[in-house]
Protein backbone atom coordinates (compact mmCIF):
# COMPACT_ATOMS: atom_id res chain seq x y z
CA UNK A 1 0.00 0.00 0.00
CA UNK A 2 2.83 2.38 0.87
CA UNK A 3 4.41 1.74 -2.53
CA UNK A 4 1.14 2.61 -4.28
CA UNK A 5 0.82 5.86 -2.36
CA UNK A 6 4.45 6.74 -2.99
CA UNK A 7 4.08 6.03 -6.70
CA UNK A 8 0.91 8.12 -6.90
CA UNK A 9 2.60 11.02 -5.11
CA UNK A 10 5.67 10.75 -7.34
CA UNK A 11 3.46 10.81 -10.39
CA UNK A 12 1.63 13.84 -9.06
CA UNK A 13 4.92 15.67 -8.51
CA UNK A 14 5.88 14.98 -12.13
CA UNK A 15 2.57 16.52 -13.14
CA UNK A 16 3.94 20.06 -13.29
CA UNK A 17 6.92 19.13 -15.43
CA UNK A 18 5.34 16.90 -18.04
CA UNK A 19 1.59 17.40 -17.94
CA UNK A 20 1.54 21.09 -18.81
CA UNK A 21 3.65 20.49 -21.92
CA UNK A 22 1.19 17.89 -23.22
CA UNK A 23 -1.73 20.25 -23.98
CA UNK A 24 -4.03 17.92 -22.08
CA UNK A 25 -7.72 18.55 -21.52
CA UNK A 26 -8.47 20.37 -18.26
CA UNK A 27 -10.42 17.38 -16.94
CA UNK A 28 -7.31 15.17 -17.27
CA UNK A 29 -5.89 16.74 -14.10
CA UNK A 30 -8.05 14.35 -12.07
CA UNK A 31 -6.64 11.34 -13.94
CA UNK A 32 -2.98 12.05 -13.18
CA UNK A 33 -2.88 10.68 -9.64
CA UNK A 34 -3.70 7.15 -10.78
CA UNK A 35 -2.94 6.96 -14.50
CA UNK A 36 0.06 9.30 -14.74
CA UNK A 37 0.44 12.61 -16.58
CA UNK A 38 0.69 10.91 -19.96
CA UNK A 39 -1.46 7.86 -19.23
CA UNK A 40 1.49 5.65 -18.32
CA UNK A 41 0.59 4.54 -14.81
CA UNK A 42 3.49 3.49 -12.64
CA UNK A 43 1.23 1.48 -10.31
CA UNK A 44 0.11 -1.97 -11.51
CA UNK A 45 -3.39 -1.54 -10.01
CA UNK A 46 -4.12 1.37 -12.34
CA UNK A 47 -4.25 0.63 -16.07
CA UNK A 48 -2.07 2.41 -18.59
CA UNK A 49 -4.23 4.55 -20.86
CA UNK A 50 -1.51 5.74 -23.23
CA UNK A 51 -1.86 4.36 -26.72
CA UNK A 52 -5.19 2.62 -26.14
CA UNK A 53 -7.75 3.05 -28.91
CA UNK A 54 -9.82 6.20 -28.36
CA UNK A 55 -13.08 4.32 -28.99
CA UNK A 56 -12.16 1.76 -26.30
CA UNK A 57 -11.29 4.46 -23.75
CA UNK A 58 -14.45 6.39 -24.59
CA UNK A 59 -16.65 3.32 -24.08
CA UNK A 60 -15.00 2.42 -20.78
CA UNK A 61 -15.41 5.94 -19.37
CA UNK A 62 -19.05 6.07 -20.47
CA UNK A 63 -19.64 2.67 -18.88
CA UNK A 64 -18.18 3.92 -15.58
CA UNK A 65 -20.24 7.11 -15.80
CA UNK A 66 -23.46 5.30 -16.64
CA UNK A 67 -23.01 2.54 -14.06
CA UNK A 68 -22.43 -0.38 -16.44
CA UNK A 69 -18.92 -0.79 -15.01
CA UNK A 70 -18.52 -0.66 -11.26
CA UNK A 71 -15.46 0.79 -9.56
CA UNK A 72 -15.49 2.81 -6.36
CA UNK A 73 -12.58 4.96 -7.55
CA UNK A 74 -13.56 5.60 -11.17
CA UNK A 75 -17.33 6.10 -10.76
CA UNK A 76 -17.15 9.46 -8.95
CA UNK A 77 -14.66 10.85 -11.48
CA UNK A 78 -16.61 9.69 -14.52
CA UNK A 79 -20.01 10.66 -13.13
CA UNK A 80 -19.64 14.35 -13.93
CA UNK A 81 -18.16 14.00 -17.42
CA UNK A 82 -20.08 14.98 -20.53
CA UNK A 83 -19.85 12.99 -23.76
CA UNK A 84 -17.66 15.74 -25.24
CA UNK A 85 -15.25 15.68 -22.26
CA UNK A 86 -15.02 11.89 -22.42
CA UNK A 87 -14.26 12.03 -26.14
CA UNK A 88 -11.58 14.67 -25.56
CA UNK A 89 -9.95 12.64 -22.78
CA UNK A 90 -10.07 9.44 -24.85
CA UNK A 91 -8.43 11.15 -27.83
CA UNK A 92 -5.76 12.70 -25.61
CA UNK A 93 -4.75 9.41 -23.98
CA UNK A 94 -4.94 7.50 -27.28
CA UNK A 95 -2.40 9.95 -28.74
CA UNK A 96 0.11 9.39 -25.92
CA UNK A 97 3.06 7.04 -26.36
CA UNK A 98 2.91 3.89 -24.22
CA UNK A 99 6.01 3.22 -22.11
Amino acid sequence: MKKMILAALSTSMLFGATFSAQAAPAKAATCVGCHGADGNSMVPNFPKLAGQHASYLEKQMKDFRDGFRKDATMAPFAKGLTDAEIKELAEFYAAQTPK
